[in-house]
Parts: structure tokens; C-alpha cells; sequence
């Protein structure tokens, strides 16, 4: 099964919004704002829409900066992600019911639990760039390592 996604790494200077995830996939560890597209969204209205709901923050433009295609082994599921960043507007974060919501140093972010896929595109998203393409490959939805990695593209 193809489930299309989105996440969005939003930013102020050098610090970037994450998420403490409290669900699966990747429960307990940090990671940018996303989810599942709906059925007929688009991923840039997904993307809008996935930020405003988790964290009350309405952006504008987001820019894609990564294609991510994920496969599970153990389910046969693929994950097409969308990856996004874009500045924050000012607000106030609302809380999030995917988990807790804290600005970090991107200097920092090494030094957190994270999917393994952030710290391969995470520099490529932050500091412009090319679009990157990468396939990784997982035996299971809550692995922490990837089988395999490939960087397709930038």
C-alpha cells in the first residue's frame, strides 16, 4: 500500500520546530510536522494543513526540499514523503495531541533520538539546495536503523 505523507521542518535562524512524537511510527523520538495527505490533497495543501492543525501556525509558501521513499519489508507498506521547510510565522504553538513541541538548536538536533532518514536530509532541507531524493529501506514501521539507504538526487 502507497500512503503519500508530508513533513515540514519549520525554522527561525538556526533554530527548527520538532516534534516529541508520543504515536507510531517513531514514537518517543524527534522529528518534523507531517502526516498523511487526505484523499485528492495535494502535498503543499497537505503540508499547510498538517502544520496549522499540530501546531496553530498558519505558513505560507512552504518550499519543498526532499522526496523521501520509505519501504517497510515486514508490511510490504511504501511511504512517499514530502519534505518541506519553511520560516515560522509568529504565534503561539498550540499543543499538539502527536506530541510536545519544542524550538532546537540545529546544532542539537544530532544529540536527539530521531528517525535515521533526519540526519541524512536534514542539512540538505536546512541549508538549501537542490531538492534531494532518497530511498530507504526498513524491516519493520518501528525500526530504528535502516536496511538501506540511497541518496538519488543533490
Amino acid at each position: 500500500m502507497i500512503s503519500p505523507r508530508t513533513l515540514c521542518f519549520l525554522h527561525r535562524g538556526r533554530q527548527v520546530l520538532l516534534l516529541h512524537r508520543r504515536h507510531a511510527p517513531n514514537a518517543g523520538m524527534w522529528n518534523g510536522i507531517g502526516g498523511k495527505l487526505e484523499a485528492g490533497e495535494d502535498p503543499f495543501t497537505g503540508c499547510v494543513r498538517e502544520v496549522k492543525e499540530e501546531t496553530g501556525l498558519a505558513i505560507v509558501d512552504p518550499q519543498l526540499r526532499a522526496l523521501l521513499v520509505i519501504t517497510v519489508k515486514a508490511t510490504g507498506d511504501l511511504w512517499v514523503i514530502y519534505v518541506f521547510a519553511a520560516s515560522a510565522p509568529e504565534g503561539t504553538l498550540v499543543p499538539s495531541p502527536e506530541g510536545d513541541l519544542h524550538w532546537v538548536d540545529a546544532t542539537q538536533i544530532r544529540s536527539l533520538p530521531t528517525p535515521a532518514d533526519l540526519a541524512i536530509i536534514l542539512p540538505r532541507i536546512l541549508d538549501g539546495g537542490d531538492i534531494t531524493v532518497a530511498r530507504l529501506e526498513y524491516a519493520t514501521e518501528d525500526a530504528v536503523d535502516p536496511i538501506k539507504v540511497e541518496i538519488l538526487g543533490a
